[in-house]
């Protein structure tokens, strides 16, 4: 990040009016270029790309907030809250924010319940009035999916799966949606050096899992995930939790600043710390994982697929000692990152095994890439993440927390 995260008067630092713009035409282009009259999507981090707003955590299960939008028209809100207090403090929504319609979640059990008829038919007037009623229209990111595709479907409305549409518009980054994930970078690197201070024989897996997401916060983060911390035997074989485990001197811990959410956008970082002390044998491992996630980021660039990351990785689980990809599937993995912790591509050993085709990386892409190094039956585990921006001629690494050396934490 080349300047200052918040705003000032004085230099251009991230272009909010440029940031709506962009991200809502790449959505519009996306439901022209796929053939549909509209789309309507309740997942949570979509409703932000296309309108800025908001779903606050508790809001999300409920799917009572969701966004119509026509391919000749503007997204409407629904559900935000009191709407006349959304406008006022969304101006650019002026006018398009209305109550909910979609409370069928709890109430819903067949097709002719009314609140699946109250939704179905508001949708249905706002695409007659787009004039788009005889075109497609895209479902995303609702739990009820199957009975609305039923009802939609009676009511003459012909619906077809959104979420392909709404991935491909997210998947290339603009020019501010970099800068906010330099910046969730940094902020995770705040995290780290606060968990990195406090370990010492004695703390928690959990109270490290909290200093980390007391910093986030401090720096202005809107909404973080618990974070992974596992440590000593937690840490090998690979799991992605915390418990009230203590730490140990010689304890290795590996820690995900994970879910940490700037403006919407993630990090997901791992880095693996040493309580005291390492050992030759830790470091040997540590060096492991690191080559292995290295040797991956050398290959990243323009034009490259997911098949040419995973053949810098171990070509069997044997490596790991187990017998399936499917034991071992998020040892060395990839995904794209963004408004979401898990966005498209996925890059996995799975993928390959099962014979899908390869995905071609492009130029704006952010992705995380992830190794893990660990012997079956044996004490340490190592893991460790960066994010990268994809590039013409490479890619630029966002993550800037240390990690060519295992990071010993002093006891004394």
């Amino acid at each position: 990040m080349a300047l200052g995260k918040y705003a000032v008067d004085y230099e251009e630092r991230i272009n909010y009016e440029r940031l709506r713009r962009e991200r809502l035409q790449r959505a519009k282009d996306q439901i022209q270029a796929g053939g549909l009259g509209a789309l309507v999507t309740w997942d949570e981090a979509n409703i932000r790309y296309l309108t800025s707003y908001y779903v606050t955590t508790p809001m999300r299960p409920s799917e009572t907030q969701c966004v119509f939008i026509p391919r000749n028209g503007e997204p409407i809100l629904f559900g935000g809250g009191t709407p006349r207090e959304v406008e006022r403090r969304m101006p650019w929504m002026q006018g398009r924010v209305q109550p909910t319609i979609s409370a069928f979640k709890f109430n819903a059990a067949d097709v002719d319940d009314i609140s699946i008829l109250v939704f179905v038919n508001t949708i249905a007037r706002l695409m007659a009035e787009h004039g788009v009623e005889k075109e497609p229209l895209a479902i995303d990111g609702s739990t009820c999916g199957l009975l609305l595709d039923r009802a939609f479907r009676r009511s003459g409305i012909q619906t077809v799966h959104g979420k392909p549409f709404m991935d491909r518009a997210r998947m290339l980054k603009t020019a501010d949606e970099v800068e906010l994930m330099r910046i969730t970078c940094a902020n995770a690197e705040s995290a780290f050096a606060a968990i990195a201070a406090a370990i010492r024989p004695g703390i928690r897996e959990c109270d490290l899992v909290g200093i980390g997401i007391k910093a986030l916060y401090q720096e202005g983060a809107d909404h973080t995930e618990d974070l992974v911390c596992c440590s000593g035997f937690n840490t090998n074989p690979y799991g992605w939790s915390f418990s009230d485990k203590p730490v140990r001197p010689g304890d290795l811990i590996y820690i995900d600043v994970d879910g940490n959410s700037y403006q919407g956008y993630k990090s997901c970082v791992y880095r693996t710390f040493c309580c005291g002390k390492a050992t030759t044998k830790q470091k040997e491992l540590y060096a492991e994982c690191h080559d292995m996630l290295y040797r991956a980021i050398a290959v990243v660039r323009d034009g490259v697929t997911d098949y040419d990351i995973l053949a810098q990785w171990p070509d069997s689980p044997e490596y790991w000692g187990y017998d399936s990809w499917e034991e071992v599937m998020p040892y060395v993995c990839g995904h794209g990152i963004g408004l979401g912790l898990h966005d498209a591509p996925m890059i996995s050993p799975l993928r390959k095994a099962y014979g899908l085709p390869p995905v071609t990386l492009k130029s704006g892409m952010v992705i995380a890439l992830e190794t893990y190094a660990g012997h079956k039956g044996g004490r340490d585990g190592v893991r460790l993440e960066e994010n990268l921006l994809v590039t013409q001629d490479g890619c630029e690494v966002l993550s800037r927390w240390p990690v060519a050396e295992l990071m010993e934490c002093p006891i004394a």
